[in-house]
């Protein structure tokens, strides 16, 4: 394997070649109609300024992978009409697309970050960590620092990696909802990079796969903006250049909850199924986020002429700061 600084640089070079976004399913099931909202919207974007499109697997957590689900989703996105330039089975200058083969990359990243002196062995559980820090109700608890100092690590017990903060805010401004900034120490706290069973945090693969492939532009739901000082951060300290951010509203049922799999929310499949064709789904996708008027069947190609990239962009930060933000899906 190449250094991670060669491999890095390489990443700067693809990136500095022009736009290349990036759509990254986690093959754990069925793919809900948010999932394929946000795909579409990340498709959109890339297109829309001439860029390339990467389709990546994050199939990190390998407990939670479903056998089959990777070919489903590739087969699904491409009868709704979406193409890649790289990964799904398309070869390409980053390989390879799938986390589950760049553990070595995270490795690399890692112990970089270990050199630094910015990582510590954290063997608290999540139970310690809850009675420690005292999270208000419904709220993620902020790690306490309890084994920063290695003398208080009890390295008897299995442990994770966690990156040092710093005691500052990171701020940054995302393309679709505007300035963002989160206090690192007050509201995040040190993070995990390796968790104790032995697997890479989301945190880190994601920065490092981003980095690696060059990625200018990352388009994805809302639930995730909260992570995205982490990385940058993540970024700094690897000496990366971020990507620009696109936090899109997140899909949800006619119930009023967002669309997610751990609670079956509609999928492709049971719509196709269901006698559904691509031009009625896509259509409708595209009407519940206000590209379209609703029942329209249009297909991912017939939407690139209708916008360009900056009314593209213009209207996704009007839905964002809407307070009808895309909500119900009005999909049958």
């Amino acid at each position: 394997m190449e250094s991670f600084e060669a491999l890095a640089a390489r990443g700067v070079k693809l990136r500095a070649g022009g736009v290349r976004g990036r759509y990254a399913p986690s093959p754990t099931g069925r793919q809900h109609y948010g999932n394929a909202r946000t795909a579409l919207l990340a498709w959109m974007q890339a297109r829309l300024d001439g860029g390339v499109f990467i389709l990546r697997m994050e199939d990190l957590d390998l407990p939670r992978v479903k056998s089959g689900s990777a070919e489903t989703i590739l087969e699904e996105l491409e009868w709704l009409g979406l193409d890649w330039d790289e990964g799904g089975g398309v070869d390409g200058d980053s390989a390879p697309y799938a986390q589950s083969e760049r553990n070595d990359l995270y490795g690399a990243a890692l112990r970089l970050l270990e050199d630094k002196g910015l990582v510590f062995r954290c063997t608290c559980s999540r139970k310690d960590i809850r009675l420690a820090a005292s999270a208000p109700h419904g709220r993620t608890p902020v790690y306490p620092g309890t084994c920063r100092e290695a003398r208080r690590a009890r390295l008897d017990r299995p442990w994770s990696s966690r990156l040092r903060v710093p005691d500052r805010s990171i701020c940054y401004q995302d393309r679709v909802t505007g300035s963002v900034t989160q206090d690192m120490k007050t509201e995040v706290g040190d993070f995990i990079l390796k968790r104790s069973d032995g697997l890479f945090a989301y945190q880190l693969a994601v920065v490092v796969d981003d980095a690696l492939m060059g990625i200018s532009d990352v388009v994805r739901g809302m639930d995730l903006i909260d992570s995205t000082p982490r990385q940058i951060l993540l970024y700094e300290v690897l000496d990366l250049p971020p990507p620009a951010f696109w936090h899109v509203p997140l899909m949800h049922a006619d119930s009023g909850e967002r669309m997610s799999k751990r609670f079956g929310s509609a999928t492709i499949g049971a719509f196709r199924a269901d006698g559904g064709t691509a031009p009625r789904l896509v259509g409708e996708l595209a009407a519940s986020i206000g590209l379209v008027d609703s029942g329209q069947r249009v297909t991912p190609r017939d939407l690139l002429d209708i916008y360009d990239a900056d009314s593209f962009r213009r209207h996704l930060q009007k839905v964002a700061n809407s307070s009808e933000s895309a909500g119900v899906t009005g999909v049958r």
